[in-house]
């Protein structure tokens, strides 16, 4: 994306983007126009320079599907206790949240 752009970080190249028309203005304050694009953050870097989402940690990924499938630790129990009357679906889903889980613990 082609903008008026300031480089406010050497080192990682974040810039702060001008959105508008006032071309004059946006030079007189030393932005130039620049190839940008937008991080997962929200935040603009050069382009090429935009850091990767990280990947989610274990403890992340255990909340994301605890929310998912509405399935906290005392539910999990349980779903997966012996004679638990509860579908198979239901049991592979907790068993992987608990196999997830167990590496936290």
């Amino acid at each position: 994306m082609l903008v008026y752009a300031k480089v406010i970080n050497e080192q990682t190249k974040q810039c702060d983007i001008a959105l508008g028309n006032d071309d004059k203005y946006y030079e007189s304050i030393g932005m130039t126009k620049q190839e940008v694009e937008q991080c997962y953050d929200g935040s603009y870097y050069l382009k090429g320079y935009a850091p990767q989402k990280p990947e989610p940690t274990t403890k992340e990924k255990v909340v994301a599907l605890e929310r998912q499938y509405q399935m906290n630790r005392w539910q999990r129990e349980i779903i997966l206790a012996d004679n638990s009357g509860a579908s198979e679906y239901t049991k592979t889903k907790a068993q992987e949240i608990e196999n997830l889980a167990k590496e936290l613990r």
